[in-house]
Order: C-alpha cells, then sequence, then structure tokens
C-alpha cells in the first residue's frame, strides 16, 4: 500500500463530487454454521472494513463472499460510489484513503461480483489499518473525486472490536499468527479488554447453556439501543438456537426445548448487565424488535389471550425498556 501525505495528493485539478456522508461507525459480528465475520461500517457510507473465517469442518460454501478466507486478512470493501468511467471490473489503484495528515492508496481494487462491491485485501498489520485504530475524520477518494466524507466517530472503537473478534476466533480455530500482522494483534492483546459487546454476551450464554458450540438463526435475532447508551443491545427469542453438542444442556431454551406455545425471550441490555444486573428473560411465542419504533419490542401472545386482550389479528404486545426492566405499553 502507497502512504504519502494528504497535502501532496497527485489528484491533479481536483474536481468535487458529491461525497456520500456517513453518521458513525459501529462493529456487526455474526457466529454461525462454524463461520465468522466481524467489519466496522459507518452508517449510511461507503466503505467497510471486514474480516472473516471459519473452524475445522465448516461448510465452504457457506462462507462464499463473506470476506478474505486467510486468518489475519481484512477485506476493504466498497459500494458503486466509486464507479469512475472506463474503469470496468479492475484491477484499479485510483482509490484513496485519507486520514489524518496521510493518504493510502488502496492495491488492486477489483469488482466482486458475487457481492456487488469494489474490494481489495490488506494486511491486519497495514498501515491504513493503523490509521484506522488511531481513528480521526477520513475522506474517501476514487478517480480524482472525493465520494465520501467520513467522522472519526465510533472508527477506532469499532474496527478495534472486528479485529478482536475475529482474533478470538482465529485463536480458537488454531490459526497461526503470521508475522505481517504480529505487532499489529501483539499490541491489541496487550491493552486491556474492552466490556464485552452484547452479541458476545449472547453467545457465552448460548455457549454454556449448549456446553459448547450453538448456533443460531439470523431471523431469532433483534438489534436496538433500547436503553439509548450508545452500545448495540441484543434480543434473543431460543427457538432459534440449536446446539452443536451432543449433550445439549439448555434447560427449556433453543429449538426443540420449548413449549408449543411460548418459548424464553432474553434481552441482553448494554446498561443493565455491565452493572452487573441479570440477562432481562420473558416467555412468549415470538419476540422482535418494532419496526415503527426501534426502542420497543413486540411480544406474541398466546391465541387464548390474544382473544381475552382482542389483539387481533396481530397477536402482539408492545413493550419498552424502564431501566430495569421492559414492561407492556398500550
Amino acid at each position: 500500500m502507497r502512504v504519502f501525505k494528504a497535502g501532496l495528493l497527485a489528484l491533479g485539478a481536483l474536481m468535487l463530487a458529491t461525497p456520500v456522508l456517513a453518521q458513525g461507525w459501529s462493529v456487526r459480528t455474526e457466529f454461525s454454521d462454524l463461520w465468522f465475520f466481524a467489519d466496522a461500517v459507518p452508517e449510511g457510507g461507503p466503505i467497510s472494513f471486514g474480516c472473516a473465517g471459519s473452524y475445522p469442518g465448516a461448510d465452504a460454501m457457506r462462507g462464499e463472499g463473506m470476506g478474505p478466507l486467510d486468518p489475519y486478512i481484512i477485506r476493504v470493501s466498497m459500494n458503486q460510489t466509486i464507479d469512475v468511467a472506463g474503469i470496468g471490473l479492475g484491477p484499479r489503484d485510483d482509490v484513496v484513503f485519507v486520514i489524518g495528515e496521510a493518504g493510502y492508496q488502496l492495491p488492486g481494487v477489483w469488482w466482486n461480483e458475487m457481492t456487488g462491491e469494489w474490494t481489495t485485501d490488506i494486511s491486519v498489520g497495514d498501515p491504513l489499518i493503523t490509521a484506522l485504530l488511531a481513528g480521526g475524520d477520513a475522506q474517501l477518494w476514487a478517480g480524482q473525486l472525493l465520494v465520501g466524507d467520513l467522522p472519526g466517530t465510533g472508527l477506532s472503537v469499532s474496527v478495534t472490536e472486528a479485529i478482536n473478534f475475529c482474533d478470538s476466533h482465529w485463536i480458537a480455530s488454531g490459526a497461526p499468527l503470521p508475522s505481517h500482522a504480529a505487532v499489529t494483534i501483539e499490541t491489541l492483546r496487550a491493552q486491556p479488554a474492552p466490556p464485552p459487546s452484547m452479541e458476545q454476551v449472547m453467545l457465552d450464554e448460548i455457549t454454556s447453556h449448549c456446553g459448547g458450540p450453538g448456533q443460531v438463526r439470523a431471523d431469532a435475532i433483534g438489534r436496538s439501543d433500547f436503553d439509548g447508551d450508545g452500545v448495540e443491545d441484543i434480543l434473543l427469542h431460543w427457538s432459534g438456537v440449536t446446539c452443536q453438542t451432543d449433550n445439549p444442556v439448555l434447560a427449556g431454551r433453543g429449538a426443540g426445548e420449548c413449549s408449543q406455545a411460548v418459548c424464553l425471550t432474553s434481552a441482553y441490555v448494554s446498561s443493565s448487565i455491565r452493572a452487573g444486573n441479570a440477562v432481562f428473560e420473558i416467555l412468549a411465542p415470538s419476540a422482535r424488535v418494532d419496526p415503527a419504533n426501534a426502542t420497543d419490542i413486540l411480544l406474541g401472545v398466546g391465541l387464548n389471550d390474544c382473544n381475552r386482550l382482542n389483539l387481533q389479528p396481530d397477536c402482539q404486545t408492545r413493550h419498552r425498556w424502564t431501566g430495569a426492566e421492559f414492561i407492556r405499553i398500550e
């Protein structure tokens, strides 16, 4: 990767496109079917930084398109805002990420037909990753056009969390630490561990109840910020959980362990859990985040209660976080 001072960018007579304005960075993580994935992405922004990998025995087809499959490699993915006439499918060398006082020319950017994005892969130890970990406002340039103004809010934290998430799985899956990433990874490992994400708390609880790895259907998870503290909270309906162990200890949780009418729902609310409180739990036939008001959750009710409470046709009740629990609201 070519690194140069931003003030000396060889961009000729700079032409300004209408840049994409992003709100702030967040981290997304996933672990299912022995595959893991994490990326740092700005809301509404044109670029993301992701990592991915798998455990022995994982279905190779499951991971297609998820990102770089080599340990300690970061995939940089960009949307079509960086399209420039005449570029074709790449590879191209006219994409530059500017942060602080330096610009980083992304190497060999190519069009990924499977994901519909422009991509390139770099080492965790690349100078650009070091700059991202330091944080700061940034810009994305392509073909001498400014295509994205990117905020510094959440950048360092999100990239750190994404790499730490993948690193924990790389370690558990037996991947060795390559020399090209050693300095960055050893530095991150030496830092005090940040508070776990609510997704990690959820995954840890699933592992505990399963007595080993478990799987979660994507539609069984809801994501929002129920307590308004800026940290993503998780809503889990245990009907979507299955164990990969021979002797699961779900104790009434998980697919096949729920009654016909109800199943346990767990809400991992960051301010409550980090204060040392237990996970909030309630029984319900279904659970999801309210699409019209993401601070509320919608819990299904059984047919008898639905008729008694005159809740047809949806047969669900709305609940809101009070600071200690979810209570029903009208």
